[in-house]
């Protein structure tokens, strides 16, 4: 798979030029001209999301919203290949278009594919749910659809591609961000609940056949950990040796709960080395899972499963469309943006000075260089107390709540817009909304 980094640096300097170059080729063709009187009547919707299971599944709400306002409307996603399973569990999108991010070169011609595809879909809307990506908003562009929808940031140039530029506010939730595309449509919404993932019977029943294989009792209690992030922002992860602390007070103090140790099969290595740290006895209830269950057995895990302890990652987010309860830590990212809402989930974090320090300006790339104070800070001791009276049934508050208690009337209200007017007809758009250039 194409690394982050690179991926960085092809959108910095590729993208860049890209977006420099076919800027000025628009404005040398000019716009279409569009009838005031006459609004586009809306058939098809392309929104386009590439990285970030995570924040796949927090488009969700938006992806709700636009439905129920276009209920006849068919409603498409691209994304990259290894999102393709996912989307097989959330259903919310009609038709998926993939690109397939092996290499530089699976990338041009997966891409040009879809591209050709998209165009002969010829949509009337795309969505750009991306937030700082230039390539991204490029393939608005050549997608061809009349109206394309994104996020404006002054920081980061990225052409004047957008007939309905949003403003792009790093202290919203990316759920309420994502719902400010929606609404720039003319689309109210007041729910703000992840979609939930629908796991099939067969796929749950295979999860407790390969559990009982692995030597874990049906009557166990499962509690399963992530110490995994992902290749990006690594400095976003918990210390190793305080997961294993963690782990080891639990098996102490509840007999009945088995921990799950999980991951993909790229972090298969780092799970292993940290399942050496328990002996045999404990190895007994310390199951390690990574590379071995696909994406569709891992949510099924997690609907097994009485809580999830994680890193801020996809995984938090796939328990929480599954309602599973989860106790995570952040620090190079905030919650304000990315972490879980509702009761049923507990979150750490110190927001010390230089924390947040993940955004849209460095591309996501830690300052401290692995140096993470803001997650170090994090206690084990704390982290167990809160743990303990979850798996004994009791209420915790979190320190840090997370809250998308938004009014619709000032969810769209920034330094540079107004209110926006309704829809001026049912399952149309309303071109007054649209930017003029």
């Amino acid at each position: 798979m194409l690394s982050f980094t690179k991926m960085r640096l092809v959108d910095r300097y590729g993208g860049g030029l890209l977006c420099s170059v076919f800027s000025v080729l628009r404005g040398l063709e000019g716009r279409r001209k569009r009838k005031t009187g006459k609004p586009l009547r809306v058939r098809k919707i392309l929104i386009t999301k590439y990285f970030g299971m995570g924040s796949l599944i927090l488009a969700t709400p938006m992806v709700r919203a636009l439905r129920r306002h276009y209920p006849d409307v068919r409603i498409d996603l691209l994304t990259i290949e290894e999102n393709r399973i996912l989307t097989q569990i959330l259903p919310v999108f009609d038709n998926v278009h993939t690109v397939n991010t092996r290499g530089l070169t699976s990338v041009i011609m997966t891409m040009a594919k879809a591209l050709r595809q998209i165009q002969r879909e010829r949509y009337d809307i795309v969505i750009d749910a991306e937030f700082f990506s230039r390539l991204s908003t490029l393939v608005s562009y050549f997608s061809r659809a009349r109206y394309s929808v994104g996020f404006y940031l002054p920081e980061i140039w990225r052409g004047n591609f957008l007939t309905h530029p949003v403003h792009f506010n790093y202290y919203r939730h990316a759920t309420v961000a994502f719902m400010a595309l929606a609404k720039s449509l003319g689309v109210d919404a007041e729910d703000y609940a992840v979609e939930h993932l629908d796991i099939p019977d067969l796929v749950l029943g295979d999860v407790s056949t390969k559990l009982r294989e692995m030597g874990v009792l049906p009557e166990q209690r499962l509690v399963c950990v992530n110490v995994n992030t992902g290749p990006l922002s690594p400095e976003r992860r918990w210390a190793e040796e305080n997961f294993v602390k963690l782990i080891k007070q639990i098996l102490w103090e509840f007999p009945d709960v088995t921990v799950v140790l999980i991951g993909a099969r790229a972090d298969a290595p780092v799970v292993t080395d940290l399942h050496g740290f328990f002996d045999s006895e404990e190895q007994a209830r310390v199951i390690n899972v990574a590379g071995r269950f696909d994406l569709l057995e891992l949510c099924g895990l997690f609907n097994l499963s009485d809580l999830l302890i994680t890193n801020d990652s996809g995984p938090l987010h796939l328990a929480e469309a599954l309602r599973t309860r989860t106790v995570s830590f952040f620090g190079p990212e905030t919650p304000l943006l990315y972490g879980p809402a509702g009761n049923n989930h507990l979150v750490f974090y110190k927001g010390i000075y230089c924390s947040p320090c993940l955004n849209v300006q460095n591309q996501k790339k830690a300052p401290c260089n692995g140096n993470n104070v803001c997650m170090k800070l994090i206690t084990v001791d704390e982290v167990f107390a809160s743990v303990k009276m979850l798996l004994e049934g009791r209420l915790v508050p979190s320190a840090f709540h997370v809250s998308l208690d938004v009014p619709l009337h000032e969810l769209l209200i920034d330094y540079r817009s107004h209110i926006m007017p309704v829809s001026p007809a049912e399952n149309s758009v309303p071109i007054e909304l649209a930017r003029r250039t």
